[in-house]
């Protein structure tokens, strides 16, 4: 009986543990693009450009990643420009 449960438990934990990776890389991603909008914000201040430094950037760049990046300078430089 204590196999079944223990085998049940093992199954029922390895389920569970591809979500949160998922979403663990998801977050590590997002800090990582987060950390990337700072220093360029830095460097492009002297432009007039840059893009806030929020929760649902740093979503949209840990879901896309570099193309999530351009995604968001490229709506920063249409808004200004246009």
């Amino acid at each position: 009986m204590w196999i079944l449960i223990l085998l049940l438990i093992i199954i029922l934990f390895s389920m569970l543990m591809k979500p949160v990776k998922k979403l663990l890389l998801v977050l590590i991603k997002g800090c990582i693009g987060l950390a990337a909008i700072y220093g360029f914000n830095y460097v492009l201040k002297g432009l007039g450009l840059g893009v806030g430094m929020n929760i649902v950037n740093g979503f949209v760049i840990g879901l896309l990643g570099i193309p999530g990046f351009v995604l968001l300078y490229s709506l920063a430089i249409i808004d200004k420009y246009l």
